[in-house]
């Protein structure tokens, strides 16, 4: 009997169409149970300038309020690096960041690093959001 086998990817490859699917749902603003599957509830630690968020009910907050206060967006992927190691991968990320706020109009563009954690199923080789840390934000 023969098994269908999947193509083989490049290592990290599978992690940088994560990242890039991860900054496409929350540029067209997908409803926040969609994101919720990108990210432990258990553990998990996002750390923005704004706020800390420990689980799934504090992402439901902070998303909520990112919707009110920023309309169109978009999120450009300029650097990455990836390590894994033990079922984790360490990433570092720089983005560009533009986004209209709602508020009076203003439209920002930032540069932003950030650092991530990234668990790996054992068993599904799925990946999910552990740890997420924005760094400054500068001007793009």
């Amino acid at each position: 009997m023969t098994t269908a086998q999947s193509p083989r990817t490049e290592p990290g490859q599978d992690v940088a169409a994560f990242v890039q699917h991860w900054y496409d749902i929350l540029s067209s603003h997908e409803p926040v149970e969609d994101l919720l599957a990108y990210v432990i509830d258990d553990g998990l630690e996002m750390a923005f300038p704004e706020r800390t968020l420990r689980g799934h009910a504090d992402f439901r907050d902070w998303y909520a309020a990112v919707g009110e206060s920023y309309g169109p967006q978009s999120h450009i992927v300029e650097k990455l690096r990836t390590d894994e190691h033990d079922g984790l991968v360490d990433v570092g990320v720089t983005v560009v960041w533009t986004a209209k706020n709602l508020s009076d109009g203003s439209v920002s563009a930032l540069r932003i690093d950030q650092t991530w954690q990234l668990v790996r199923d054992p068993a599904s080789g799925s990946l999910r959001i552990r740890t997420y840390h924005v760094g400054d934000l500068n001007p793009a």
